[in-house]
Formats: structure tokens, sequence, C-alpha cells
């Protein structure tokens, strides 16, 4: 968006914003000046512009602010409402009065702390500052300082712009830990399913063991009575013939017995270790109930951080990519299975080149010319592949999307406006 274009979006009439917060604006008192003033939002160095607006306005103030101006945030991305406030920073209008106004206000105490405070005290407290993470405030006051000599404020800049690039290294390590927690938790599900089949298993041998235990003590107890029988009728019968024949029986049967009950104890043994084999698993599966738990909490937690993916579905008037080749150069190679399930689900031709070109640009100059629409990852890319994907793009009349994200939300945003610009022509 063209700095003209927003002018004529927000105005630029003058409005005196500094009797609303009276206790922000002491300091510029009409009369004699002892000390220099601060320097307004628009009046503040262009390299600290940016970095002011991205450390110290969260995109809920961002958001406020454009409400507060009357601007709609119908159809704005979050870069977009980043870039719009940035840009309006070239001058004073609604929109950098309005974020003057707000960080005034939110960094007073910094403001009245540290803005007169000696140059070389002030950037000894940037240092310990900055080093304790605690920094927002008094970057605001060292933005608006006129005093700081150029190697202070480049000391200053050097620091957040290294800050920057360490909080991306810092994203694509949260992203490699989510992806080694889920093929932890996919290794975990599968060790869970198959202690449930052993679990299962075992509780079913052991109700076997139960009932054949229960069936041989049943027999031990009916010849229990068989041989109380017996030396009833052994005692009765003491002076026939028949005794010697019915004491033989009787100690075949006692015979008999003591194997049974040796059976029995074995298979009492038997049962034994299996239940305590049974315990040991319960416990395992216990712990890893709780384990997969604790993962699927973890990875819930990174989803809501750091994924944000905006899916198209049937709905949208824009749905289909009516069989349109699309070429995705660079971004993250391990997603590329879900960059094409956004393509291919809105009907066009999935093409994907990993941004590599130090064997040459023969292959992508191919697949650019074969393409009818190349989106070009910046975070994950490389120099090269950006520049000659551009390049290549005017040679041959391709349309090149750089996008900012790699993100399955940034693919799906680049493909929706790609649709509903195919839709109007």
């Amino acid at each position: 968006m063209q700095t003209g274009t927003i002018q004529n979006l927000i105005g630029t009439d003058p409005r005196n914003v500094s009797s609303a917060f009276p206790d922000v604006f002491d300091f510029e008192q009409t009369g004699e000046h002892t000390n220099p003033l601060p320097l307004r939002f628009w009046e503040i160095d262009y390299f600290f512009k940016c970095p002011i607006v991205g450390t110290c306005l969260d995109i809920g103030e961002q958001k406020q602010i454009f409400k507060k101006a009357g601007i709609s945030l119908k159809r704005k991305d979050l870069f977009q409402i980043h870039e719009i406030v940035v840009e309006c920073s070239a001058n004073e209008n609604i929109i950098s009065r309005k974020v003057d106004l707000r960080l005034r206000h939110k960094f007073k105490t910094e403001i009245a702390a540290f803005f007169h405070m000696e140059k070389d005290e002030f950037m000894q407290l940037w240092k310990t500052r900055f080093k304790e993470g605690e920094f927002e405030g008094i970057f605001w006051v060292a933005a608006t300082r006129p005093d700081l000599s150029p190697e202070d404020r480049r000391t200053i800049f050097g620091d957040i712009h290294m800050e920057m690039h360490l909080g991306a290294k810092r994203h694509r390590e949260v992203k490699q830990a989510f992806a080694s927690q889920e093929k932890k938790n996919q290794e975990l599900t599968v060790r869970f399913r198959e202690a449930s089949r052993e679990r299962r298993t075992l509780n079913k041998e052991n109700g076997r063991l139960k009932n054949e235990l229960e069936r041989l003590r049943d027999k031990c107890s009916s010849l229990e009575k068989d041989n109380l029988k017996l030396e009833n009728e052994s005692s009765d019968l003491q002076h026939y013939p028949v005794i010697a024949r019915l004491e033989k029986e009787k100690q075949e049967l006692q015979s008999r017995m003591l194997g049974l009950s040796r059976d029995t104890s074995g298979y009492q043994q038997q049962l034994n270790v299996l239940q305590d084999r049974n315990r040991q698993l319960e416990l395992k599966l216990e712990e890893q109930r709780e384990m997969d738990g604790r993962l699927r909490d973890e990875i819930e937690e990174i989803i809501i951080q750091f994924s944000s993916m905006n899916r198209c579905d049937e709905t949208c008037p824009s749905f289909s990519l009516c069989r349109k080749r699309i070429l995705i150069v660079g971004g993250m190679t391990k997603m590329e299975t879900f960059y094409r399930k956004l393509v291919v689900e809105r009907g066009g031709i999935f093409e994907y080149h990993d941004g590599y070109t130090r064997g040459g640009t023969r292959d992508l100059e191919c697949c650019v010319r074969r393409a009818d629409m190349v989106l070009c990852p910046v975070d994950c890319n490389s120099h090269s592949a950006c520049s000659v994907s551009k390049r290549l793009g005017k040679k041959y009349n391709r349309p090149v999307k750089m996008l900012h994200g790699s993100s399955l939300g940034a693919i799906s945003r680049a493909l929706q406006e790609y649709c509903e610009m195919e839709s109007l022509q």
C-alpha cells in the first residue's frame, strides 16, 4: 500500500493529543526549556520505526489504534496492519499521533526516569535492561532521545536487530520440538496399543486359569467326600473279607488325590506368576497413559502458540483452483505433504522445488515455465532462489508471490488471494 493511499484513508488534520494525558507531557510546557524535548513517533530515525512498532506495541494495541482512528480491519492480516502503522510513521497523521500518544502514556514512567539521564549512564542501563529482557520502555526512550550519538543509536539498533534474528531461530527450534514431540506421541500410542492387546490376552489367560483352578478344587472336594465315605464304609466292613480290597482302593484314591494336589499347587503358582505380571503391566500401562497425557498437553500448547492455519472449504466462492499448476519454491521440506494437500483439495496441480540452486537454476526454470502461479516463502529459503524466482517470473510472465512466512496459514491465504484474483478476471 502506497503512502499517499494511506494518507487518503486516515486524513492529515492535526489534533491536540497532549490534553488527554497531561502527566505524560509535563516536560513539554511552553516557555523556556532547559532540556531537549522527546522526538515524536514520526520524528524518530527511520530504522527505529519498524522495531518500535513490533516491540513496543502488541497486535491488540495496534488493532485498538485502528479502531479509534475509524479504520476497518476487514481483510487485513497481521503483517498488513504492521505495514500500515510503519508507513504512517513517515509523517504526522491520525495513526502516527495515536501511536505516539499510546507509547508516551504506556511508558510514562520510563520517560520520566530515563529521558534526562546522562548518556553514558543511559547506555549502561540499556545494556542491563536488554540483557534481562525488559527493554520495551527504555527502547522507546532511546528512540525519542535526540541527544544520543550515532554510535549509541547503532549499538541499540544492532541489539534489537540481532534479537529479532535470534527470535526467528527460537521459533524454528519450537517447531522442531513440536515435530519431535509429535513423533514421540505416535510411538507411545503404538506402544500403548500393543500393551493393551497384551493385557487383554493376559486377562483372558488369567480367567481361563481361574476356571481351571476352580474345577480342580471342586474335583478335589469331591474326592475328599468320596474318601470320607470310604473310610466310613471301611470301619463298618473291617471284619469282612472286602476290607483288604477297599483298603487298596483307598490307597489308590489317596495317591490320585496327592497327584491332583500337586497339580493344583502348580496351577496356583502359575496363576500367581501371571497375576504378578498382570500387575506390572497395569502399572506400566498407567505410566504410559500419564506420559501420553503430558505429551498431548505440550503438543496442544505448541499448536495454540505457534500454529494458526486458515483453511478454505467448499463454502468459499473461490474454492477451486481450476486445475492451475501451483509451484512452491522453498519453505519447510518436511511440510511438502501438507502443502500438496492444500493445493490438491482446491482442485489445483501441485509442484514443489526445495529452493537449492547450487547445481544450477535449470530445474527451477523448467518448474517456473510450467507453473501458473509461483509461491516463494522468504523465511525458509535462499536469497538466490528468491531472486531467481522473481527474474524467471518476469521472463515467462508468471505471477510470483513472495510470502513472509512458510506456514500452512500463509500458503492458504496466498492460494485464497489467487483464487479471488482469478475469479475477478
